[in-house]
């Protein structure tokens, strides 16, 4: 126990320290070679708007281009003569009169200097994202996120099919139909999450198949690190929820594992990792950002972090969380298209609890639908708890819901199990 404890504390310097030397290495790139692609990038978001729906009347196709205008200002205004400090900063220029994608276009054409901090998050998409406005305007830059979440979708969907798991390769597509995820790659603040999902769930599944199951730990800790470099709090729990529902499942159907442990101290271990990993990640930035920049960072945190689990939209708290839960329920496929769309959701869900219906099986059945019930929970939990984000952002916060669509498509695949066996049974019986 102690050497795996050491191990992961190794592991997570070690990751720290690459994913802070590649954002130190990126802010040394001269600001004048971005330029005249973040000009492009300001016209474009000044032309599009804040926040935009790409289908009339579908709050889950709205676009953020506020979060992504905030971040391209900050990989602008990093000093490539100074980069630590100004990374533990990510100052941009702010002008509170006017739309964040007009403080950007103000900012390149006039050259305002950064005069407003944005502490609390590393931005470690930035990695990314700088290098390539080198190159590329953010327009281009969505197009070539839209081909690699492609590319990752369906080499995760062959792996599953040309290993015959059929059910977790229809789970994953139900799931991303759900979810809007056509929609994902229109801004980098829907995108890294759902890139690390994949990759991370790639990963999980070629684990999972070699029977790999002492390096999952690794994976989960290292994976809860990356999301909170990449993400700006949107969709997290999907790079814990998904790759360990994929799994899960192969650990019942397929793992000569599967019995050394029980299966609900497994998925308890790789969420207890992934949390250390997440919240890890969030406290060194703190931690790095007091000793580099010499004093106490916590007066830049503590408001906003009251603000995302309080707030006030002048409703009670039962009302409050309510709505929250209402709003990103609603925002899945196929409810928000209109009549036919509500009479197709509720269609399904009826269809669901009819072939659903409990029935008392095997033991090792009742392990695993008590786990995928309680995964499926898990993005409820998160919206009550930081309620007022996910009552505000409901629009992408929706998307943490797509590991509870896959878990009813594995609670229903084993409860439809039993009652054919059952009915084979009974047809026997009867003969």
């Amino acid at each position: 126990m102690i050497r795996k404890v050491l191990k992961y504390i190794l592991i997570f310097f070690i990751t720290l320290g690459v994913m802070l030397g590649l954002l130190v290495i990126v802010a040394k790139i001269p600001q004048d070679n971005l330029k005249e692609n973040v000009r492009e990038s300001a016209e474009y978001y000044c032309d599009t708007g804040m926040f935009t729906r790409l289908l009339d009347g579908v709050n889950g196709s709205a676009v953020d281009h506020y979060a992504d205008s905030i971040l391209v200002n900050i990989a602008y205004h990093y000093e490539a003569e100074n980069p630590l400090q100004s990374l533990m900063w990510s100052s941009y220029y702010f002008d509170e009169h006017q739309n964040e994608n007009k403080n950007l276009l103000q900012a390149v054409n006039e050259d305002r200097e950064a005069n407003q901090q944005y502490l609390r998050y590393w931005h470690g998409s930035n990695v990314f994202v700088r290098p390539l406005l080198a190159c590329f305007n953010v327009k281009e830059i969505y197009v070539i996120n839209a081909v690699i979440i492609a590319l990752l979708i369906l080499g995760l969907l062959a792996m599953l099919i040309l290993r015959k798991a059929y059910v977790p390769a229809v789970a994953f597509a139900i799931g991303l139909i759900a979810v809007g995820v056509w929609f994902v790659p229109t801004t980098f603040e829907y995108t890294w999450n759902f890139v690390v999902m994949l990759v991370m769930s790639i990963i999980g599944i070629a684990m999972a198949y070699k029977d790999s199951w002492g390096k999952a730990g690794a994976l989960f800790l290292v994976g809860g690190m990356v999301t909170n470099y990449l993400d700006f709090l949107s969709t997290e729990t999907i790079t814990l929820t998904v790759p360990l529902l994929f799994m899960l499942w192969i650990r019942d159907n397929n793992s000569v594992d599967k019995n050394r442990k029980e299966t609900i101290v497994f998925a308890g271990k790789s969420a207890i990792v992934w949390g250390i990993g997440y919240v890890g990640m969030w406290i060194s930035k703190w931690v790095v950002s007091a000793i580099v920049l010499g004093q106490n960072t916590l007066p830049y945190i503590s408001s906003h972090v009251k603000e995302r689990l309080d707030g006030d939209v002048g409703l009670s708290l039962p009302q409050y969380v309510w709505a929250a839960l209402v709003r990103n329920t609603r925002c899945l496929f196929p409810f928000e298209y209109g009549v036919g769309g509500i009479f197709l959701g509720v269609g399904l869900i009826i269809f669901a609890l009819y072939i659903g219906y409990v029935h008392y099986g095997k033991k090792e059945d009742k392990k695993y639908i008590m786990v995928y019930v309680l995964i499926a929970l898990v993005p409820y939990i998160r919206y009550v708890v930081l309620h007022n984000h996910a009552y505000l952002h409901y629009f992408f916060t929706y998307r943490a819901q797509l590991a509870t669509v896959m878990s009813v498509v594995f609670v229903l695949e084993l409860l439809t199990d039993r009652r054919l066996i059952a009915h084979g049974k009974a047809k026997r019986r009867k003969a």
